[in-house]
């Protein structure tokens, strides 16, 4: 049987982070991320859009927990950062609820759908409009999107509420 060390290092995990996150806990992953892509000798480039979908990412967990403020502690994410080949991927996974997993899949899904030109026109739109920009065209995610070279996403059933993972891929030679 493998061991989660094993795992870790034959899946080339550079960062893994588990448990609730704040905006402390964001700045020292991206701290710690930062120093281990120039370690690698990575272009500032890549260290940017890693850092920034990153930031990203969490930053969007952070906004839409639902936990209970009491509670917070039992909500937990995972945090995954590796690097495949010339890929660095990136995943997060966290808990969501049944609306949230609704809206979440309808955006993904519509954005998903758009090409590069599109999702450009979309975030154009965005920032001239934020206040009454439509549900499908929410700013960060198309950020995401456009940042990443690769995504995907999904949730899966976790008793009364769901984990929703998204994994993004940049790779270092672009």
């Amino acid at each position: 049987m493998k061991t989660l060390v094993a795992d870790l290092h034959d899946n080339n995990v550079i960062f893994s982070y588990y448990g609730f996150i704040d905006e402390s806990v964001l700045n020292e992953v991206l701290r710690i991320t930062q120093s281990k892509l120039e370690g690698n000798k990575e272009s500032p480039q890549i260290v940017s859009k890693v850092s920034e979908l990153i930031s990203d990412c969490v930053d969007n967990i952070i906004k839409h927990n639902f936990y209970p403020e009491d509670s917070r502690v039992k909500y937990k994410s995972l945090l995954v950062v590796a690097k495949k080949g010339n890929d660095y991927s990136i995943d997060t996974i966290n808990k969501v609820n049944e609306v949230q997993k609704t809206i979440i899949d309808e955006h993904l899904d519509y954005l998903n759908t758009r090409s590069k030109e599109d999702l450009n026109s979309l975030r154009a739109k965005s920032f001239v409009q934020t206040a009454s920009v439509d549900t499908l065209t929410a700013p960060g995610l198309v950020e995401l999107v456009l940042k990443a070279d690769d995504f995907t996403f999904n949730c899966k059933k976790l008793e009364d509420s769901y984990l929703f993972n998204i994994h993004f891929k940049v790779n270092s030679l672009n």
